[in-house]
């Protein structure tokens, strides 16, 4: 039999080892920046406030095992040169939508309700240096699509 103290004991190093895990899983990334997205006429459509992918490792980790997104925040992935930007959802358990942009800063292509734990390849149509993953169904609410002009702040150029 297992003394009362031991118990407790074990009981909060599971916990502690939950604590940081959860963590490391779940927290959004120290660097945030807001997307805002015009449309033809150069009215604002939509904003988001974004986790900042910059890393490799940042990359590989993206949104995998979130269990929930917040509709006015998203992922913004940014990279150093602009090329055909290959994404899928392996360890992604929510819904979502791509927006792939240009290194001017405009949208050049889109995908709609990206399905979670799908390993199937989801290429951009064009050359992206930026790639926004944001909640499923966010794009159409917005009416974000090709074209359109994005502003950053408080992101890295």
């Amino acid at each position: 039999m297992v003394g009362k103290g031991t118990a407790q004991k074990r009981l909060a190093v599971m916990l502690l080892w939950m604590l940081a895990l959860s963590t490391f899983l779940h927290l959004p990334d120290c660097h945030a920046g807001t997307i805002v997205f015009y449309d033809t006429k150069g009215l604002e459509r939509c904003k988001f406030v974004t986790e900042l992918a910059v890393t490799e490792s940042q990359h590989a980790r993206g949104l995998m095992h979130r269990v929930s997104l917040r509709d006015d925040t998203g992922m913004l992935f940014i990279f150093n040169n602009e090329e055909l930007r290959h994404f899928w959802m392996r360890n992604t358990l929510i819904p979502l939508d791509l927006v792939f942009i240009d290194s001017q800063r405009i949208v050049v292509s889109v995908h709609c309700d990206a399905r979670p734990l799908d390993e199937s390849a989801i290429t951009s149509r064009f050359p992206a240096r930026y790639v926004l993953e944001i909640n499923a169904g966010l794009v159409s609410k917005c009416g974000i699509g090709s074209g359109m002009r994005v502003r950053f702040d408080n992101l890295p150029q």
